[in-house]
């Protein structure tokens, strides 16, 4: 089977599922790519990271939006579909698949990025647990000099030269 009849038969595949037009498919996808380019915007880290966490959250959350309305569709009966009244129902079984797709493709798109940190000469951490790490020693680091200063173990500071009694300045 050639490329080009796959990817005709996926789509097909998720035309069905969306109700049978393909504007129902964009208009179904395009939260999900919204979304996508949202948690892109929103990673710290280089170009490559920002595609990664885009991606899995835009394929997560349109595959499992899709796959979840079309099997809500399949499974539904014949005289709902034509009344009308399981379109409600596909509506929220898609938005509920799309919450999960968005969910485990963000973990998929943290696991590539640790992957790739790691790859080129990391710790295998994502930017977040970049910038976390590097919150940490900044505290722990403030938090020493805290200590030093107020014990007057630093040389030059002004609270060598108190008197720990009366905390005034000693003449």
């Amino acid at each position: 089977m050639s490329k080009s009849r796959m990817a005709g038969k996926i789509f097909n595949f998720l035309k069905d599922s969306a109700g049978g037009k393909s504007s129902d498919v964009i208009m179904r996808l395009l939260p999900d790519a919204a979304f996508g380019v949202l948690a892109a915007s929103q990673t710290p880290g280089d170009i490559g990271d920002k595609l990664i966490a885009g991606t899995g959250s835009a394929l997560g959350g349109g595959l499992g939006g899709l796959v979840s309305g079309g099997a809500v569709r399949h499974l539904t009966p014949r005289a709902m579909r034509a009344s009308g009244t399981s379109g409600a129902i596909q509506t929220v079984a898609d938005l509920a698949g799309s919450f999960g797709g968005d969910a485990l493709g963000m973990r998929a798109g943290d696991e590539l990025i640790r992957a790739k940190d790691l790859l080129s000469g990391g710790t295998g951490q994502t930017g977040f647990e970049k910038l976390g790490a590097e919150q940490q020693a900044l505290l722990a680091a403030q938090l020493e000099e805290q200590i030093l200063r107020q014990y007057g173990l630093l040389p030059g500071t002004r609270e060598q030269y108190a008197d720990p009694t009366t905390g005034y300045g000693v003449a």
